[in-house]
């Protein structure tokens, strides 16, 4: 590990709740480096809201002088990993029931920035298993999952996203700007997205958008299997209890709407 990012670690360290404000000087002398060292280190960390500096003050005084705090990334940071666990709780015996009525893969995947992480899986127990796995990553533009999740930007977050080479991954990969719009218009209007052979050969998904208490779609939860088990025209086999399943994991998230796809779901 770089020695730069080692110490940035170990100073991060000491903030605690029993000791949540430092001192230069106090940080210097604990951490066993320079105070230069140190004041770079937690220029570097302020500049980016990952510390913040403090001002102490008792009976109108200041006191010891400046000090250092966690700032407010670590917020935002703790925010979303909480909402990952809260999220993969409340979805998953929604997941285990739709694998338990198909017997295909079922899958609950997250956006983060220009990707889509897997979250959660529900293994098929068919003897030939789907590559995708929790923790991949993939492109918002090929596959049900992460196109459902790009369907639902602002047009100017999918024209940024866009602006990027498209790689193909199988035969079915999108290859242009205008074919990826064209089937997000197509998921935005039919509250789905399918996928066939577009990132593994062979592999077919059927995926919906999950709403969030702010009318954001930041998860996609899909069925995916092998192309001879999801012919385009069965699709519907599979719609309403998808939808149904998304519509009640975006309410126990907090969507207070009616779920907007699949009929009289709420």
């Amino acid at each position: 590990m770089s020695k730069t990012i080692e110490k940035g670690l170990h100073l991060l360290e000491i903030f605690t709740e029993e000791k949540p404000y430092w001192r230069l000087d106090e940080i210097s002398k604990t951490l066993g480096i320079p105070k230069a060292t140190a004041f770079r280190l937690l220029r570097s960390f302020t500049e980016f809201g990952y510390l913040q500096r403090v001002t102490i003050h008792q009976d109108g005084m200041v006191v010891d002088g400046e000090r250092y705090g966690l700032g407010i990334k670590f917020l935002e940071m703790g925010e979303r990993v909480a909402a990952r666990f809260e999220i993969r709780r409340i979805a998953l015996p929604y997941m285990k029931n739709l694998q338990g009525m198909f017997n295909e893969a079922v899958q609950l995947v997250i956006r983060e920035q220009n990707a889509g992480i897997y979250l959660e899986k529900i293994e098929s127990t068919r003897p030939v298993r789907l590559y995708t796995r929790v923790g991949r990553q993939a492109p918002l533009y090929a596959g049900a999952c992460t196109r459902t999740l790009l369907s639902f930007l602002p047009d100017e977050q999918i024209s940024d996203v866009l602006e990027k080479p498209i790689i193909p991954y199988a035969s079915q990969t999108p290859k242009s700007k205008e074919e990826v719009l064209h089937l997000v218009k197509e998921t935005r209007e039919t509250g789905f997205a399918y996928s066939d052979s577009e990132l593994e050969e062979g592999t077919v998904s059927i995926a919906v958008p999950i709403f969030d208490r702010y009318g954001t779609v930041s998860y996609s939860l899909s069925i995916a299997g092998f192309s001879m088990s999801f012919p385009r025209d069965k699709v519907h086999h599979f719609l309403g209890p998808l939808w149904e399943a998304a519509a009640g994991i975006s309410k126990e998230i907090g969507y207070n709407l009616p779920y907007p796809y699949g009929g009289k779901i709420n």
